[in-house]
C-alpha cells in the first residue's frame, strides 16, 4: 500500500471511529487560544491563482497567511483543540502599511489562527560556512526578539530551538529563553541535526509529572524530526517513551518513508512517568520534497505548474507556488489532504515549516 492510500485509509477510519474528530457544521468560526475566532475575513484581500496557475500573486506574505489560516480553520472543524504552530515566519506577525511602508501593525486575524511559534536560532544559529561562531548578531537578534515578544504579547506560546556549539552556549540559551518566558530547546553536536535525544541537559528543563492537555502548560519540548537512527517504528517509539518531555515534535513518516501507525502515535503521548503529553507533527507547506507520498514520478520544476525552483543545497526539495489551488488541495481542505491524514493518525497538532518561502517569491 502506498503512502497516499495509507493516508486516505487513515482518514476514512478516523471519520468512522474517532469521537474527537466529529464534523462541525459551523464554518464561520474556530476555537483558538480559548476564543471564538473569525477566520473568514482577509487582512488584505488578494485573488488566488486560477486553476491553471497563470496569474502571479501580488502579496506572497498575505498568501502564506491565508494558507496557514485555511489549515487552521479546516483542522479545527474536526478537532477543536488541534494545536497549530509555525516554525519561523515571524515577519508574518506584522502587516506593512500599503501607503507608508515604514508603518506596521499586528496581523491580528492571522495571529489568532495560531497557538504558537517555534523560533529557530533566536540566540544561537548554525555556524556559517567556514565559521565556528553561533551567536546571533546583536542587531538581528534585537529585531527577532521584538517580533517574538509581539507574538507572546498577543497570546502565542513561544518555543525556541537554539544551535549551541558547546554545553556552555546551551546553558546560556536555556537561561536567556527562560528569562523571556520562552520554552527552550538547545541542539548541539555535529551538524546540529534533530536526530537524537539530547544528552544535555540529562533531564528535561522543568521536568514535571503533570498531564499536558494544552500548549499553555508545556514547560519543555523535544524536537526529533529525523528518525533515521532507528531501524523500526517500535524502536523510535520506545526511545521517546523513555523520556519525560511535555511535548515532542516528530515527522509524520518514520525515516521519511512510512507513516507512523496510529497506535505508534498514541504510544508517543505518554511520558516515562505515565503522564500525558502533546505529540505534534512536522509538515512543510512552502516546499515539496521528492520523497513525500504526494510526489509523482513525472514531477519536476515547472511540472506541475506549482513546482518552482529547487531549494539551494537540497535538490530533493522544491519551492512551491503555495497559493496555487492544486497545492492547497494537497495540503488541506479535503479527506485526501496532508493535514487530514495527520489528524487521522492521532497527532495533537502540527508544526508548519516552509513558512519563509514567501521571501523566495518576494525576491524573485
Amino acid at each position: 500500500m502506498n503512502l497516499h492510500k495509507l493516508i486516505l485509509l487513515l482518514g476514512m477510519l478516523a471519520s468512522l471511529g474517532c469521537s474527537e474528530m466529529a464534523f462541525s457544521q459551523d464554518t464561520g468560526t474556530v476555537r483558538a487560544q480559548g476564543q471564538d475566532v473569525d477566520l473568514g475575513r482577509d487582512d488584505a484581500a488578494q485573488d488566488d491563482d486560477g486553476a491553471g496557475g497563470g496569474k502571479e500573486i501580488r502579496e506572497p506574505r498575505q498568501e502564506m497567511r491565508k494558507l496557514i489560516r485555511d489549515i487552521s480553520k479546516y483542522s479545527r472543524q474536526f478537532k477543536q483543540n488541534f494545536v497549530v504552530m509555525t516554525q519561523g515566519g515571524l515577519d508574518l506577525l506584522e502587516k506593512i502599511d500599503a501607503v507608508d511602508s515604514t508603518r506596521k501593525s499586528p496581523a491580528n486575524t492571522f495571529i489568532r489562527s495560531l497557538d504558537g511559534i517555534v523560533v529557530p536560532g533566536l540566540n544561537f544559529h548554525p555556524p556559517l560556512p567556514g565559521k565556528t561562531e553561533t551567536s546571533v548578531n546583536r542587531k538581528i537578534r534585537e529585531s527577532l526578539v521584538l517580533l517574538t515578544d509581539l507574538g507572546k504579547s498577543r497570546g502565542l506560546t513561544i518555543w525556541v530551538t537554539d544551535y549551541a556549539e558547546s554545553i556552555k552556549a546551551a546553558e546560556e540559551s536555556i537561561k536567556i529563553n527562560r528569562s523571556k518566558g520562552y520554552v527552550p530547546f538547545a541542539a548541539f553536536g555535529p551538524g546540529f541535526l534533530f536526530n537524537k535525544i539530547p544528552t544535555f541537559p540529562r533531564r528535561p528543563i522543568d521536568e514535571n509529572p503533570g498531564n499536558i492537555i494544552g500548549i499553555k502548560s508545556v514547560k519543555n519540548f523535544l524536537y526529533l524530526t529525523d528518525s533515521s537512527g532507528y531501524d523500526r517504528q517500535e524502536n523510535f517509539v520506545r526511545a521517546l517513551s523513555n523520556t519525560n518531555f511535555d511535548a515532542i515534535i516528530v515527522d509524520v513518516f518514520h525515516r521519511g518513508r512510512k507513516a507512523f501507525r496510529k497506535n505508534s502515535v498514541r504510544s508517543m503521548k505518554f511520558k516515562k512517568l505515565g503522564a500525558q503529553r502533546l505529540v505534534l507533527a512536522y509538515m512543510n507547506i512552502g516546499q515539496a520534497d521528492s520523497f513525500r507520498y504526494y510526489w509523482k514520478d513525472n514531477w519536476r520544476e515547472g511540472n506541475p505548474s506549482f513546482i518552482s525552483s529547487p531549494a539551494l543545497g537540497n535538490p530533493d526539495r522544491y519551492f512551491v507556488k503555495y497559493w496555487h489551488p492544486d497545492w492547497k488541495n494537497i495540503m488541506t481542505g479535503n479527506p485526501n489532504s496532508y493535514i487530514f491524514g495527520i489528524m487521522a493518525q492521532g497527532f495533537d497538532g502540527v508544526v508548519l515549516d516552509g513558512i519563509d518561502a514567501f521571501k523566495f517569491f518576494e525576491d524573485g
